[in-house]
């Protein structure tokens, strides 16, 4: 089983390796200046605190043998590292779980072309840390003899990975409990406990160095303080819609049908709507896999109805459980038709993903915010200023080398003039590109101030922000 093992990690890594993406989410890019900075502070996320530092250990490894080049490939690589060694591992599970070796590995195969799984495989971003540890914690919960104090140690790995793997812990103790009472999950809370402290507490006393009560909750607030004065804000929106957005989530993790038309749109949801089935026949079998899935899949949904149902990151861990489900729920079928079932499935996923999803996230066209920061380092001069947003904010320093001015603290007027007399009183120069002069009411706020065309290209413009003489 191991040797399988190995070669699932090692087929899957090179499928991840095969193509580059080029979407480059904000926060994955943020975390590459932080990497290369070696600013531990930020690299320590409240919410996800182990990602940075496994990232920064794994860039350092690159350089000692030589790299010398921007830190998001290392990450993005890692992320293809984590994601092949979470298909391993759920072969594992899943042979463990009684399944047959054939079906176990296209069960891995199905894993890996599904397309939150792959494409979060080709992303420098933290959740596939998380995810492989949550494999890690439910293949050990649900073998025969499991060992309370190691399911313990990679649910706080997945943890630490991102708190939301914390709504695992019904569906964990459930297992671990259901014998022989509460008494037999002491280890599992202790071994839980004492790492997820213990790392916090290591954090803050070595990077973060709160130096109030307010600035330790702001550490460990994160994601929930992202508002521009820094005040709490529970990211929700109403119920109903809630509740549509996660339902339609559970479906586009298999594939991204969404905005798509004609024979496209029907295969993509027939691709998502197929292992639901069978993952609901699985779901009633009322087996003690079967009610530990449901409630691995209850936790999650607990926190993410209520937590950015929309974000499909999220629900990665998800496919965990929808995908062991099915692979149960095709059991009554005989062994050569559930391989066939398993397989026509996984190559059309394959196709379907790699065509509309993994592709077009390769192409440099695809990424208009990456055209006009690659044109931009040509354009402007190197000790420019730059007005960004959204994800201009990390792509103008990173990918253009210039130095930029976030818009997202300077909405009102005279504040975004203030700034910009500022810099222009230091004799710095100030442009803005056409993109984000596209921002709401942004245009007229320059044109007041003073805009004039500096360099213009097809489809790209930038322009220089100085008062009008």
């Amino acid at each position: 089983m191991k040797k399988m093992a190995w070669g699932i990690f090692v087929a899957v890594l090179l499928l991840n390796l095969s193509l580059r993406s080029l979407f480059y989410n904000f926060d994955g890019v943020a975390c590459a200046i932080a990497v290369e900075l070696s600013d531990f502070k930020h690299l320590v996320h409240g919410n996800h605190l182990a990602y940075g530092i496994v990232g920064w250990c794994f860039d350092k490894l690159w350089r000692i043998f030589g790299y010398q080049g921007q830190s998001l490939l290392v990450l993005q690589t890692l992320d293809s590292v984590l994601g092949a060694a979470g298909a391993a591992v759920f072969f594992s599970l899943l042979r463990r779980c009684g399944r047959g070796e054939r079906e176990s590995v296209l069960g891995a195969a199905a894993l890996s072309v599904c397309h939150a799984w792959w494409f979060w495989s080709l992303e420098a971003q933290v959740y596939m840390l998380g995810a492989l540890f949550a494999a890690l914690s439910a293949r050990e919960a649900l073998s025969d003899k499991p060992r309370p104090s190691r399911v313990g140690f990679y649910h706080a790995g997945a943890i630490l990975g991102h708190v939301g793997h914390l709504m695992a812990f019904p569906a964990l103790l459930y297992l671990l409990t259901r014998k022989r009472g509460l008494r037999e999950s002491r280890p599992y809370l202790m071994s839980l406990i004492s790492f997820v402290v213990g790392a916090y507490i290591c954090a803050g006393l070595f990077a973060v160095k709160p130096r109030s009560f307010l600035e330790l909750t702001q550490w460990l607030l994160g994601s929930a303080l992202l508002t521009n004065d820094r005040s709490f804000l529970w990211h929700s929106i109403p119920f109903l819609s809630a509740v549509q957005a996660w339902l339609g989530m559970s479906l586009r993790v298999f594939s991204e049908f969404v905005g798509r038309t004609g024979w496209p749109w029907t295969a993509g949801v027939i691709l998502s709507v197929l292992p639901i089935i069978a993952a609901a026949r699985g779901a009633a079998q009322n087996s003690r896999e079967s009610r530990f899935w449901l409630l691995w899949l209850g936790g999650y949904a607990a926190l993410f109805l209520f937590w950015e149902p929309y974000t499909i990151v999220y629900r990665v861990s998800d496919l965990l459980a929808l995908i062991a489900l099915a692979t149960l729920g095709l059991q009554a079928l005989s062994p050569r038709v559930r391989v066939a079932v398993l397989a026509s499935w996984v190559a059309g996923a394959f196709a379907y993903n790699l065509a509309f999803t993994i592709r077009p996230a390769s192409e440099f066209s695809n990424n208009l915010d990456l055209v006009e920061a690659t044109w931009t380092s040509m354009s402007a001069p190197p000790d420019a200023w730059v007005l960004a947003n959204g994800r201009g904010a990390v792509y103008i320093p990173y990918f253009a080398g210039r130095r930029p001015v976030n818009l997202r603290y300077l909405t009102d007027e005279s504040v975004l003039h203030a700034k910009l007399d500022a810099l222009n009183k230091a004799g710095e120069s100030v442009f803005v590109t056409g993109r984000t002069l596209q921002e709401e009411g942004l245009r007229p706020k320059l044109e007041r101030y003073g805009l004039m065309l500096e360099k213009e290209a097809p489809a790209l413009a930038l322009f220089r922000v100085s008062r009008a003489k």
